[in-house]
């Protein structure tokens, strides 16, 4: 059976239709250009996506390279306590790693192998930043920006992978292995940091920070340190809290601690606080003003 050919509509018909398409495309602001080149972008967007997925499985990798190496480290000091000592007179001018609670914000001082796992972290942290989706990470902390705080994508509890700061790194001991994470609550204006200890009988179960953040810009926040509560395994007193100083007297008396320690401290004239590098739905990453790293990822 022959197949008529199909009929081709009159030239008039095609040509209104035509006419209509691009009347519609151009009253919804629509254009054959435009839609060639949102198409473009959202490969592109797509790619970009892509891309920050691998970065972050890829950090998160580098992360947990650095935080084994780092207990391997440890784990051998403890069989061998001679190479402690010995790594401590050889370094009087600097931090170390093995000084695991530092009272100040300084970098710990890390064996040649951690550098470099170190210096990976950081340059996946960077390049990762580059391609923060969240503009105002800040919006919705107290109210800022007019954006509710239930809003804000700060909110929730954080675990730490990653951070370079002595004063939030803690060396297993006889209070046991820590357990580190932190609260966030953007209405209250609160960050705690929580630290518990695993063995069972130490007196000290662990403490709580409570900092108050306030903030700056869209991606920055001042820090101040209001008080410390000590929870202990202990049926008189299982808790105390211990009101904080001024940030001015806190600081200095970090700078004090460390350089008594023959650590250099990070100073920095802006205070205690931090930069958000990047923040989605279940990674933070932030600079202190001090130039120290911190990586956290979402538990609730």
């Amino acid at each position: 059976m022959t197949r008529k050919p199909a009929r081709r509509l009159p030239g008039w018909i095609r040509l209104a239709t035509a006419g209509l398409v691009v009347s519609l495309l151009g009253c919804s602001g629509w254009s054959f250009l435009s839609i060639f080149r949102r198409g473009r972008a959202w490969a592109a967007e797509g790619g970009t996506t892509s891309t920050a997925a691998a970065l972050k499985e890829e950090l998160v990798k580098r992360c947990d390279a650095f935080k084994a190496k780092q207990e391997e480290m440890w784990d051998f000091m403890e069989e061998h306590p001679e190479e402690e000592k010995k790594s401590k007179k050889s370094k009087k001018d600097k931090a170390s790693l093995l000084e695991a609670e530092s009272f100040a914000a300084q970098r710990v001082e890390l064996s040649d192998d951690l550098q470099q796992l170190r210096e990976k972290c950081i340059e996946a942290i960077e390049e990762l930043g580059e391609m923060n989706p969240t503009a105002r990470p800040t919006s919705g902390w107290r109210g800022y920006g007019g954006e509710t705080p239930g809003n804000c994508v700060l909110n929730g509890t954080w675990k730490l992978l990653f951070t370079d700061a002595a004063d939030a790194t803690f060396r297993r001991g006889k209070r046991g292995s820590a357990k580190t994470f932190q609260e966030i609550d953007a209405e209250q204006g609160w960050f705690i940091n929580c630290v518990d200890f695993s063995n069972e009988k130490s007196k000290l179960q662990g403490f709580r920070v409570f900092v108050e953040g306030r903030v700056l810009s869209d991606n920055e926040i001042e820090l101040i340190f209001r008080k410390v509560r000590l929870l202990r395994r202990s049926r008189f007193f299982p808790e105390i809290t211990i009101p904080l100083p001024g940030p001015g007297f806190l600081r200095a008396v970090g700078r004090l601690f460390a350089r008594s320690k023959g650590g250099k401290v990070n100073e920095s004239n802006r205070g205690a606080g931090f930069k958000l590098l990047y923040v989605d739905g279940d990674l933070r990453i932030h600079r202190t003003f001090d130039g120290l790293y911190f990586v956290q990822r979402r538990l609730q």
